[in-house]
């Protein structure tokens, strides 16, 4: 019968020289709530540019969904408007 090991019995010398303190662990805490807050403002800030711009300017919202999309995956849109035109037909040449 082998016997399995749940937990590491040995320290080793990088764990027992490890330190920390609670004070380390509110510093995380508070840094980590100032970037979620940043975080929260920016995507807000966004969302109201985003929402003004569109109307401002009356841009289409699926081709604005499809080009957002293609930007994400860091498509070539030259590549995939040839693409398009071949399976179409449609050509401006």
């Amino acid at each position: 019968m082998t016997v399995v090991k749940i937990f590491n019995d040995n320290t080793s010398e990088q764990d027992t020289n490890t330190t920390w303190s609670m004070d380390d662990v509110k510093e995380y805490v508070k840094q980590y709530r100032v970037y979620k807050q940043q975080i929260k403002d920016l995507q807000q800030s966004l969302s109201e540019w985003s929402s003004e711009f569109i109307k401002d300017k009356s841009l289409p919202k699926k081709e604005l969904a499809t080009a957002l999309r293609a930007d994400d995956q860091e498509l070539d849109m030259d590549v995939v408007n040839n693409i398009y035109d071949t399976i179409t037909g449609s050509s401006e040449d």
